[in-house]
């Protein structure tokens, strides 16, 4: 049964400024972000948007049509009610809301003299753990074939589907999509998987692996993504068994009695599943992974991450690190135990957490072509909003945002108001963005430094708002901060 969390909270800022938040977890059919507006007049015009992204807007709405660039990641997504403009429920609805969606919305209502009214709304979308979102399958050696069961619904276009095993280098085991694209598939499964060939159109993304054998026991994860992003990910164990030689009908037999409680039983004993929750700003966070199982010195620990794509975290073996095949996003981030083969402590520590982290990572322990052990831990990162308090009478003030992440030398850093869209300061010149109005300073060699605080010239009341930093890189959001800065009177 699916769980549903609904958090609502105010922040107060100035009096015509509100904001409110909504929770929900990833596999929902849709969410409802609440923006109600009594007494509208005439030629209003309803503008959803998010400042960080570029296009930022994701829903417009008014009495006559008007054509307009709506961010391509929120496309056939965003809808409202055909009388939102008669009855005031702004309300915007977003189906299937996956991670990526987590942000700070902005509805902003206006007509053609002035605005009207703005309120935002902050959206957390949790992704379900791998328990939640796996399933079993059962097989023995000598079997003809087994399948990996992934059924979805109303996929849009240009849709990739990629079978892998992160414990595999290469990982991709099969991909599947309309127009055929040369990939790396492990040569282990070559030939031996399939999918329906219109599994695009029924939705049916199952995968068929022939003649079993008990090296292809493992995790396998799917994951459908187009073009702009990963829309559905699932983990299916499969577990292939070395059973005697028996009749047919006697294995028949054997297998209904048994399949159910193996499954539960591997699934529970030898890929356990762990949640781990931190908040942003925390210097440390540990994922757990212990074993008494004795493993042998020649064999090779791997952290990997599931999502957004497969990535390696970090390797251990023969006595020392390897990072020669670690994302650039983790270097330097990442710390295991001394001599973990020995002592069974496999655990991965995590310097300076982001909500950028959050995600589903799998340690995986193997030697040659035989997988140790594993273990599944769901990190969740939650964002939460700094609050900086400063008199009006202040030569400045210092939004903080501080990280030991390294940063490519072309990264861009920005700084916004959040209930304008205002950039008040970056990096970068950045074309067609509004003009910085503000006294926003940001300091020398940021990039190396890691020290990206913004500091305002003599604040004044006009200034209190909630202000977000993004930066991006490698062609993506690296981080992301907000900051509630209120700014006193003098006579407080």
């Amino acid at each position: 049964m699916k769980m549903k969390a609904f958090v609502v909270f105010f922040i107060l800022t100035h009096a015509s400024q509100h904001a409110s938040s909504v929770g929900v977890l990833e596999g929902e059919e849709s969410v409802r972000l609440t923006c109600q507006v009594s007494g509208l007049p005439k030629n209003t015009k309803v503008v959803w948007s998010r400042f960080d992204l570029n296009p930022s807007t994701i829903h417009q709405h008014q009495d006559k049509y008007e054509p307009y660039v709506q961010n391509q990641q929120y496309s056939s997504r965003t809808s409202m009610s055909a009388d939102a403009l008669k009855t005031g429920d702004l309300s915007l609805a977003l189906k299937t809301p996956h991670h990526s969606d987590s942000g700070i919305y902005t509805c902003t209502v206006h007509n053609d003299k002035s605005e009207i009214r703005r309120l935002t709304v902050w959206l957390q979308v949790t992704v379900l753990s791998g328990l939640q979102q796996g399933s079993f399958a059962m097989a023995s050696e000598g079997m003809e074939s087994v399948m990996l069961p992934f059924q979805v619904s109303r996929l849009p276009e240009d849709i990739k589907v990629v079978w892998s095993r992160l414990d595999l280098i290469p990982s991709t085991v099969h991909q599947h999509q309309d127009k055929y694209e040369p990939y790396l598939q492990n040569q282990q499964y070559s030939s031996r998987t399939s999918m329906s060939a219109d599994a695009l159109k029924t939705g049916d993304l199952s995968l068929t692996l022939k003649t079993p054998d008990h090296s292809d026991s493992g995790i396998y994860t799917c994951t459908v993504h187009n073009s702009q992003n990963e829309t559905r990910r699932k983990y299916v164990m499969l577990q292939v068994t070395e059973l005697p030689t028996f009749p047919a009908r006697a294995f028949a037999v054997l297998a209904v009695v048994f399949a159910a409680g193996l499954a539960v039983y591997f699934w529970y004993n030898t890929i356990p599943v762990s949640q781990v929750e931190v908040e942003e700003g925390v210097w440390l966070v540990k994922l757990p992974c212990k074993t008494k199982v004795q493993l042998p010195d020649c064999a090779v620990v791997e952290w990997s991450r599931c999502a957004p794509k497969p990535m390696m975290i970090h390797s251990y073996q023969n006595g020392s690190d390897l990072l020669v095949v670690q994302d650039e996003f983790y270097c330097d981030r990442t710390k295991m135990e001394k001599e973990p083969l020995k002592t069974g402590d496999l655990s991965l520590t995590l310097r300076e957490p982001w909500s950028r982290d959050s995600a589903t990572y799998i340690c995986t322990v193997h030697s040659h072509t035989k997988v140790w052990m594993q273990k599944v831990i769901r990190l969740t990162v939650k964002s939460v909003i700094k609050v900086v308090e400063v008199r009006e009478c202040a030569k400045s003030v210092t939004l903080p945002f501080r990280t030991c992440v390294k940063l490519p030398g072309d990264a861009t850093v920005e700084w916004c108001r959040m209930d304008t869209g205002t950039l008040v300061a970056a990096n970068l010149n950045q074309p067609g963005k509004k003009k910085n109005s503000y006294r926003g300073q940001l300091n020398k060699n940021l990039l190396q430094t890691g020290d990206l605080s913004l500091t305002l010239i003599k604040p004044t009341q006009a200034d209190s708002s909630i202000y977000f930093c993004t930066v991006c890189g490698y062609g993506d959001v690296l981080l992301q901060i907000f900051v509630h800065l209120n700014v006193q009177g003098r006579g407080f």
